[in-house]
């Protein structure tokens, strides 16, 4: 007996393969999406006590790198497609790139790279949970220190 010669069969045969077709192109397009990079730039110091309530939610992170003062100076965010680059402009001229490679077991792995002019000063991978943020010492500035908060999040 011929499949295709029974009509209920042809449909159901035709309607499954739809099912398979659309559920490849929604891959496809998950697979696509982009990544929200936030980057918020962190002036550490001893020079007082105060902390920026800005940063409320990194608390204890920032604690641990035994600073009195902590105070936003920049926060950027740029939606970037995955292996795209994302330039964030640091101050005291520096630039950070970051991008996105790769997302697993509910983690991004993100490269970054920090230069100074045309002088490389990071470069490397690092993986953050989705949602979630990493902590980079900086360079000097201003009588304290940056630090530089990287957080991103799958669309």
């Amino acid at each position: 007996m011929n499949l295709l010669r029974n009509p209920l069969r042809r449909t159901l045969l035709f309607s499954f393969w739809l099912l398979l077709l659309a559920g490849n192109v929604a891959a496809a397009e998950k697979g696509q999406q982009a990544v929200q990079l936030i980057i918020g730039t962190i002036l550490a110091s001893n020079e007082s006590e105060d902390f920026d309530s800005k940063l409320s939610k990194m608390k204890n992170q920032l604690e641990v790198i035994k600073y009195r003062s902590y105070r936003l100076i920049k926060e950027e965010s740029q939606k970037v497609p995955w292996l795209g680059n994302a330039a964030f402009e640091i101050p005291g001229g520096r630039t950070l790139t970051v991008v996105p490679q790769e997302y697993r077991n509910n983690r991004l792995a993100l490269k970054v790279r920090l230069q100074d002019g045309e002088k490389p000063l990071l470069d490397t991978t690092v993986r953050i949970r989705n949602r979630g943020n990493f902590l980079l010492g900086g360079p000097a500035h201003e009588g304290g220190v940056l630090i530089l908060s990287i957080s991103g999040m799958t669309q």
